[in-house]
């Protein structure tokens, strides 16, 4: 069922190029999609600034982080924590809708938190 929720995400954003499931320890549960980078480090290394943007805002009182985006030359990458450790990775292309791109990202979330609760 991941699988089927990444690539529908793919699939649904126009720019998209890749989205990545990963664990709490930065690893690949499941990927879909075709980028020039090497996904699974990108993603192991998003992941662990995700971790820490969280304990950041948690310690100011600030709450919980929805999504972080990543803005770079080659493009975005928006990352948003699913459920426990696990987080989501959407890679867009720098033209995407971030404003669609969210709104779709937020539905596979919860896609994927009924998955793997």
């Amino acid at each position: 069922m991941i699988d089927t929720i990444l690539k529908d995400l793919i699939a649904s954003v126009k720019g998209a190029q890749a989205a990545i499931f990963v664990d709490g320890d930065g690893e690949a549960v499941s990927h879909c999609g075709e980028t020039a980078m090497d996904l699974k480090l990108l993603a192991a290394w998003k992941e662990i600034h995700l971790d820490h943007i969280r304990d950041i805002t948690k310690r100011l009182g600030l709450g919980d982080v929805s999504a972080v985006l990543f803005s770079q030359e080659e493009g975005n990458a928006l990352v948003a924590p699913i459920s426990g450790d696990y987080c989501l990775l959407l890679f867009l292309s720098a033209f995407a809708d971030l404003k669609d791109a969210m709104a779709k990202l937020k539905k596979a979330l919860l896609l994927l938190k009924e998955d793997i609760e």
